[in-house]
């Protein structure tokens, strides 16, 4: 988990169950399944999604088994999405681990992906009220939603930063304050409370995908596991893209237009939007979105989870992976 969770030993703990669950569940079908979902779970991150999940868990009376079941079902619905993303992309490393299309095959990926899905949605029916699997089944659509226009603005110069936001709300946001609202319902927490949890956990993913979004062009590929610029390679402009383009006098455009792969023509194309206000503008508005989720957290009744939150909250802002 990349010593994220390092400094949280209890919730590290936590989390090694969750996978527990994960690998229990893939053993229990095809060899191919359970060696192929070891592998992703080798390159899975922070595990933010199911920490949220038991994190907000903590401010009902929570049934630790029941939440761990829960969690490794929101895992699993993140893991499937990484997997066809990886199929889209092309990509061959995900943190620096071979990508499951790349080892296995696409095919493979695909077919795993979809085990994922069924389980996860499996697992929610098991553990979980129905409203929580109807807004996993919600929460699908809006990722796949988010993807095909994702898919369909590559290469255009003419997104809007409102384009752009709803995007990524579908694609990264929604999945975390879901995460949140399923947490606590499940664990008595009044309607009040998910409400402020889930507002929180939206306002957190917004801040935490334009950071990733920034980190594409700042990060270390050491770091970040994969190669630097490829949103641009792929056409894909985020924030920092859509906001230079806002102040551009037509030389990023052009570069832009001729869709910049070497080394020495991302460069450029870098310098271009950094210079144009890009950066600072995509961090601001990253600052802004993590600065209301610090103001739901400090609302939340005190205690262990909330400072949790905090640190969790501050982390991810200033990350650089």
């Amino acid at each position: 988990m990349s010593g994220f969770w390092d400094e949280q030993p209890e919730l590290a703990s936590r989390l090694e169950e969750v996978k527990r669950a994960i690998r229990e569940r893939a053993h229990s079908d095809d060899n191919d399944v359970e060696a192929s979902v070891g592998q992703l779970l080798e390159s899975n991150g922070k595990m933010l999604r199911p920490a949220f999940v038991i994190l907000a868990s903590q401010f009902g009376a929570p049934d630790e088994d029941r939440v761990t079941r829960i969690a490794a079902a929101v895992e699993m619905l993140h893991m499937a999405t990484l997997a066809h993303d990886d199929i889209i992309d092309s990509a061959a490393f995900r943190r620096g681990v071979a990508t499951l299309q790349a080892a296995r095959g696409p095919r493979t990926a695909v077919l795993v992906g979809d085990w994922l899905f069924a389980s996860c949605f499996t697992m929610i029916a098991d553990f979980a009220a129905a409203e929580n699997s109807r807004g996993l089944s919600q929460i699908v659509a809006r990722i796949c939603g988010s993807e095909v226009s994702q898919s369909t603005d590559r290469h255009k110069v003419s997104n809007s930063v409102r384009r752009y936001l709803r995007r990524i709300a579908g694609k990264t946001a929604a999945l975390f304050a879901l995460s949140f609202h399923v947490g606590a319902h499940e664990s008595g927490c009044g309607p009040e409370l998910c409400s402020q949890l889930r507002r929180l956990g939206y306002n957190l993913g917004m801040g935490f995908q334009i950071i990733d979004d920034i980190l594409d062009f700042e990060g270390f590929e050491s770091n970040t596991g994969k190669p630097m610029g490829q949103d641009l390679v792929e056409g894909i402009y985020t924030l920092p893209t859509i906001l230079a383009l806002k102040n551009d006098d037509g030389r990023l455009r052009s570069e832009l237009a001729r869709r910049p792969r070497s080394r020495r023509a991302l460069s450029r194309t870098v310098a271009l939007i950094r210079e144009r206000g890009g950066m600072e503008g995509a961090h601001g508005m990253a600052q802004r979105y993590t600065g209301r989720s610090l103001r739901e957290i400090s609302r939340l009744p005190c205690g262990q989870p909330r400072t949790v939150l905090e640190m969790v909250a501050q982390k991810l802002l200033h990350r650089n992976r």
